[in-house]
């Protein structure tokens, strides 16, 4: 699959919104939509874009394939990011348009996006059972922090922090796809060809 990485565009914040809800299966046939204050946070694109930086992946047909939000420290969104450090948050892909290497390549842009901004670590968080989630940060370099774990009551679940040192140090490329997107051109930091 070929895409490109790019920052969103204002005409597409509702688009985007109803990619993240997908993306976390909230859209899947019997799923249930989260909780209202939930539910707000992943529809609410434009309030990600004017925190941080919005990005998407899009597939060459225009469709809109994933998205991933990056944000300083400091920023209401931002709630594991410390001084020094940048949160990514909300990397979401459609369930059809997995496993092609979309994930790898929002994060690796999210970590230069970081990089421009002088962070010294970009830091996520995920539930503690999304090991597949886990997988993939592990793989692209991403360490697991126990010590800075989030313990929330239910109904929430708790969280798993993961930081990766700054500037960006790619592990082994997952894909050739996620190669390309460490290989391109500084000069075309809005988008990145996959």
């Amino acid at each position: 699959m070929t895409f490109i990485v790019r920052r969103a565009r204002p005409d597409e914040y509702r688009d985007i919104g109803q990619l993240t809800l997908a993306g976390f299966g909230h859209l899947e046939p019997g799923a249930a939509l989260p909780d209202g204050e939930r539910l707000a946070l992943l529809l609410d694109a434009e309030g990600r874009d004017r925190q941080g930086v919005l990005l998407v992946a899009e597939g060459t047909d225009g469709q809109l394939l994933g998205t991933a939000s990056i944000f300083p420290h400091g920023v209401p969104y931002a709630r594991q990011a410390g001084v020094g450090e940048a949160e990514l948050r909300l990397l979401a892909v459609l369930p059809a348009a997995r496993k092609q290497g979309l994930g790898y390549a929002l994060l690796a842009e999210g970590a230069n996006v970081a990089t421009e901004w002088g962070a010294e670590r970009l830091v996520l968080d995920t539930a503690q059972h999304n090991l597949r989630s886990q997988r993939l940060y592990v793989r692209f370099g991403f360490e697991h922090r126990p010590e800075r774990d989030v313990h929330r009551e239910p109904p929430k679940v708790p969280l798993a922090v993961f930081t990766l040192d700054l500037p960006y140090r790619a592990a082994a490329p997952a894909s050739p796809r996620a190669a390309a997107a460490q290989g391109a051109d500084a000069e075309s930091r809005d988008s990145a060809v996959v």
